[in-house]
């Protein structure tokens, strides 16, 4: 029976953090402070002792997210579609828009009674 990668290297990765945890406990650190400390400490030692299952566990998630292969008739449905969003893109405006113009002021501003 073979054990997942993942299974074994979260199990390694605890047994260290409980050792770490339990040495300095004895030290007679407070329990939040060894905690911790040994939260620190597993960190740092899992990852300079444990490279050989870290690496298994990233090849087993990257085989999992493994991307199809394309294939002749994807690539011309892409190739097709890209060239149809090509020729329907709609032209680039000509006009600029500069400013307000007196006509937009004037809409703007409300009609007094002694103007009439």
């Amino acid at each position: 029976m073979q054990v997942k990668a993942w299974l074994v290297y979260t199990l390694a990765r605890l047994g260290i953090f409980a050792a770490a945890v339990l040495l300095l406990l004895l030290t007679g650190l407070p329990w939040y402070w060894a905690t911790i400390g040994g939260a620190v400490v597993g960190l740092l030692v899992s990852y300079l002792a444990l490279p050989r299952l870290r690496n298994a566990v990233t090849m087993t998630i990257a085989e999992r997210r493994a991307r199809p292969e394309r294939d002749a008739d994807s690539d011309f449905e892409d190739d097709f579609v890209d060239a149809a969003d090509v020729h329907d893109a709609p032209a680039p405006s000509t006009t600029t828009v500069v400013g307000p113009t007196a006509a937009d002021d004037a809409a703007d501003r409300p009609e007094r009674p002694e103007q009439r």
